[in-house]
């Protein structure tokens, strides 16, 4: 009897893996083009329909449309996060600042009419669905995350003033970037540049004294 291993064998279970990986990638993809078009309230079948598979392949990976909300705002929220703030690397505070604004001004924000999801929505979603709340709050948590980075770095740098708490800063600053995306979603009379130049100016470190 051989003992050398069969490559058909070999073969299938990752041929599974990945048949299973490409079913629930098809499914996320399905559902981020659907909630850029008709925000949360696209269905469930037209997810289904549109990826190309039945609802037993979506229960094969999702417990439920919330489960899948869920997924979805890990995946766009990770890729938000990176192209704002690179990935992994600490980015320019001030750049930072101004692609966020800029992000809001164009409409390429992900929260915000032309981005599909509406900040109402997403929070009615969280009241409503303990796991969307858990996944909207675990994207609050790594954006915070990624700004106290930025902003050590920037205060490393000397260009942000080092007597304040980097960690609760942050905080405050994920605060108002909510704050902001709700303001805009309801055309208040904001002018984001302006608050952003004053932003900067708070945070920015003293000129040492000759």
């Amino acid at each position: 009897m051989s003992t050398a291993s069969d490559p058909k064998s070999a073969q299938r279970p990752r041929s599974r893996a990945a048949a299973k990986e490409a079913s629930r990638e098809a499914l996320i993809a399905a559902a981020i083009t659907l909630f850029s078009r008709k925000g949360l309230d696209a269905s469930l079948d037209e997810v289904c329909a549109m990826a190309g598979y039945t609802r037993g392949a979506f229960y094969v990976h999702f417990k439920d449309r919330d489960d899948l909300i869920a997924a979805v705002m890990d995946q766009i929220g990770q890729g938000w996060l990176d192209t704002l703030m690179g990935e992994g690397q600490a980015q320019d505070f001030a750049a930072v600042i101004a692609q966020f604004t800029q992000s809001l001004k164009s409409g390429a924000h992900p929260v915000s009419r032309s981005g599909g999801v509406r900040p109402y929505q997403l929070l009615d979603a969280c009241v409503r669905s303990p796991a969307i709340r858990e996944g909207y709050l675990r994207q609050v948590a790594a954006a915070t995350g990624r700004i106290r980075t930025a902003l050590e770095a920037a205060q490393g740098a000397g260009a942000v003033r080092p007597d304040i708490d980097a960690a609760s800063i942050a905080a405050l600053l994920e605060a108002a970037v909510i704050g902001l995306e709700v303001l805009h979603d309801l055309d208040a009379p904001i002018d984001l540049d302006a608050s952003a130049a004053a932003l900067l100016t708070l945070l920015k470190a003293s000129a040492p004294r000759a």
